[in-house]
């Protein structure tokens, strides 16, 4: 069994207490990946380069989801699923849950990861290596005093701005939507001028 060395990062990257999972990826299946001969050699090694350990674990997690032809990124897998499960004629509109994430999004969750997997591995060094939080998809709250994990990297949007003008709730006040009955809010977005609530003034509104 020479993959072992590979079941904490493998247990890192599909979601513990300091990572997020990826939907319907559970251990279970990462083991099938591991013994299909797909490695993590890379998450956890403090000296393997971030691009390198990013592009094995998409390697990786594209096969989780099914997809054991080469993606460039998760975003084309994110793609490969989503066309695997909208190709049957009978087949409902996929969850958004249910696809992977996207690039820009994982890339986040595998630093997370690779972060919590070199913990693991220094556990029974004397000197474990001095490891800067916010280098590996952290951000320090300074009130808070608490680490929040970056959903994506701060000039990277939520989506094109085609499709953020094309998402409009039907709240009638500036007060509805600051509740998580208007989908905007929901979604983590902003209102836009498409928003029943633009008539109202809402404070919310982008312009």
């Amino acid at each position: 069994m020479s993959f072992v060395n590979e079941l904490l990062p493998a247990h890192a990257l599909t979601g513990c207490d300091t990572v997020a999972c990826c939907y319907g990826v559970g251990k279970g299946t990462a083991l099938k990946v591991l013994k299909a001969g797909h490695s993590l050699s890379l998450l956890g090694v403090i000296d393997s380069p971030i691009e390198s350990v990013i592009a094995q674990a998409t390697t990786f997690m594209s096969a989780c989801y099914g997809q054991y032809s080469t993606s460039k990124s998760m975003s084309e897998t994110r793609w490969r699923v989503w066309a695997s499960k909208t190709g049957q004629a009978s087949a409902a509109p996929p969850k958004l849950c249910s696809l992977p994430p996207t690039r820009e999004a994982f890339k986040e969750n595998v630093r997370r990861a690779h972060h919590q997997a070199i913990v693991w591995r220094s556990l029974e060094d004397s000197n474990p290596p001095e490891l800067d939080a916010e280098m590996y998809g952290w951000l320090k709250d300074s009130k808070l005093k608490t680490l929040q994990p970056v959903p994506l990297p701060a000039n990277v949007e939520l989506a094109p701005e085609t499709i953020m003008r094309m998402i409009r709730c039907a709240c009638k006040s500036d007060n509805s939507c600051r509740t998580r009955a208007c989908s905007c809010t929901r979604d983590g977005l902003k209102c836009t001028i498409f928003c029943a609530c633009y008539a109202a003034g809402c404070s919310q509104t982008l312009t």
